[in-house]
């Protein structure tokens, strides 16, 4: 279902014709696992062009708790390569990148930090421990004319200011050994990443004293005299979509200057949809007004779908041939009224344009307030109208009415539709929810109705005015906006032990051509289909 933007279109067409007799069948990369049967295995990625050509090897995730190493590594293993092998292992430690700890988890003392484990002339003449035992074997059977390994430091190092006795950090550096003479290569790496930043304390720097000894960089460059660099981006204060964007700008410069790709890369972050296999690429929102609990949980869901593969966006990610590489975007909790500030005008017009071309949209909570034809900065993707305004409670004033106090455990019963939809899932079910949107259809004349997919049989009430309002309404609905689909979702079933599969299931049925749409449908089993009559709102109120 994914759809290409033209110019991306445009340059995979000329790779096509471009090696047309044969070599481009090696474009698919073929997948190996390193450590094969062992706990620890991880996927390596070997994406022959048939051309000579320079080999490279990308590694991501040493350091576990440094995630942005990893996901980029996995969105460049896909990069249309032109001539040389392109060989990138993206989850090195695949243990510590789920513990989210920068150590090999269980580890001996002296083996536990992974990036120190290799052999250095003088001070280690064998790598320590099984992975990095696995991973340098593979290193030197590849024999790479380069290796680029990516990681996070914890504070930019142009502007870090450590106190006596502490190292400077290392973040947002390019580490490499200046005997090596590629200045040249570092030098236009250093310019793609710093053209994508305006802070001059976030700025971009070049450490030519060489990666640290015992490192996998160190160790190709002092055994095997290979050239090999550390890459550095910020974890501080940076969002995983900023952090993953610099490391892709930085290694779209350094294949170009290695002639391996034919045009700048840093945007492109999945396989061409001929090349996909049946796999599902998810985009997920990862920016301001999106919390960082919904963004983890829901991340933790599609990483655990073998069929989906993940992505974070922010709102300059937020852009026709960007959105056009994937299958659906999900919005999760939050504020979206903060999520459509975020994106703005620009951001907006490219999600539904991304949606009315085929493209599914999930909304949770804060994202189904955005996808609603409620407010001003809604999307108008699903024909849903909000409970929302400000009420006069006695005593106590003007009162919100969307917002009904803290997270609570809610009942929650699937209609038919939903059954079909979830069908590992409970008719009757309890569910979290923390605020999001009471709705009601919205009757706009430009947009279908919806379908029911889950109820509202129980309510969360803070204010007496809001008595009535929430039970036996819709949790979760499903609609059609042009050729794409969309569900909209107010509890959070994906931070709920047992209905975290749902928004895997979502995420299919968005996607999925070959899944039957259910009739449009406004009247619930019940009976009721709107709220009941309220006072008139004094003021209409962002969520």
């Amino acid at each position: 279902m994914a759809r290409m933007n033209t110019q991306f279109a445009v340059l995979l067409a000329a790779i096509t014709l471009l090696f047309s007799d044969g070599p481009l069948l090696a474009q698919q990369p073929a997948a190996l696992l390193l450590g094969e049967g062992k706990p620890w295995q991880t996927p390596v990625y070997v994406n022959d062009s048939g051309v000579d050509g320079p080999t490279v090897v990308i590694t991501g995730g040493l350091h576990g708790n440094e995630p942005a190493g990893a996901r980029a590594a996995e969105q460049i293993r896909h990069w249309p390569i032109v001539r040389g092998t392109l060989i990138v292992i993206p989850r090195v430690n695949t243990a510590g990148l789920t513990a989210d700890t920068r150590y090999i988890p269980e580890a001996p003392e002296v083996q536990k930090d992974l990036n120190r484990n290799f052999p250095y002339t003088g001070i280690a003449d064998e790598p320590r421990g099984e992975i990095a035992t696995a991973l340098w074997n593979l290193v030197v059977k590849q024999d790479p004319d380069w290796l680029f390994d990516l990681h996070e430091g914890y504070e930019f190092n142009i502007s870090h200011q450590p106190p006596p006795g502490k190292k400077k950090s290392v973040g947002s550096t390019i580490i490499y050994d200046q005997t090596q003479n590629i200045d040249p290569l570092t030098e236009k790496m250093l310019a793609a990443a710093n053209h994508l930043v305006s802070d001059p304390g976030r700025k971009f720097n070049l450490l030519k004293r060489g990666p640290v000894k015992t490192s996998l960089a160190a160790a190709a460059i002092n055994v095997l005299s290979k050239k090999a660099m550390i890459v550095e981006t910020t974890h501080q204060r940076q969002r995983l979509p900023v952090r993953t964007r610099q490391h892709r700008a930085m290694m779209s410069a350094a294949l170009r200057q290695l002639g391996m790709i034919s045009a700048d890369c840093a945007d492109v972050l999945t396989p061409p949809a001929d090349k996909r296999q049946g796999h599902t690429f998810v985009a997920l929102y990862d920016d301001e007004g999106g919390s960082d609990r919904g963004v983890n949980s829901l991340t933790h869901v599609f990483d655990g779908a073998s069929d989906m593969t993940v992505a974070h966006l922010d709102a300059d990610d937020l852009r026709p041939n960007v959105l056009s590489q994937f299958d659906v975007v999900v919005f999760g909790g939050g504020s979206g009224s903060k999520e459509a500030a975020t994106i703005g005008k620009p951001g907006a017009a490219a999600v539904k344009q991304f949606v009315n071309e085929g493209g599914g949209y999930i909304g949770v909570c804060a994202g189904a307030f955005l996808c609603s034809a409620h407010y001003s900065w809604s999307l108008n993707l699903i024909d849903t109208h909000v409970l929302t305004g400000k009420r006069e409670v006695p005593g106590q004033g003007l009162k919100s009415m969307w917002y009904r106090g803290k997270s609570s455990s809610q009942k929650m019963q699937l209609t038919k539709e939903g059954q079909q939809l979830f069908p590992n899932i409970a008719e009757n079910v309890a569910v979290r929810y923390q605020n999001g949107p009471i709705v009601s259809p919205k009757q706009s004349p430009d947009l279908k109705p919806y379908t029911v997919l889950a109820w509202f049989r129980s309510e969360k009430v803070l204010h007496p005015p809001q008595k009535g309002t929430m039970i036996d309404t819709p949790a979760i609905v499903r609609g059609e906006f042009g050729k794409g689909r969309v569900i909209s979702i107010s509890p959070h079933p994906e931070s709920t032990d047992g209905l975290e599969s749902m928004l895997a299931m979502a995420v299919r049925a968005v996607t999925d051509a070959s899944t039957p749409q259910p009739a449009s449908q406004r009247t619930p089993a019940t009976g009721k289909d709107a709220h009941p009559k309220l006072p008139p709102a004094v003021t209409p109120e962002p969520r």
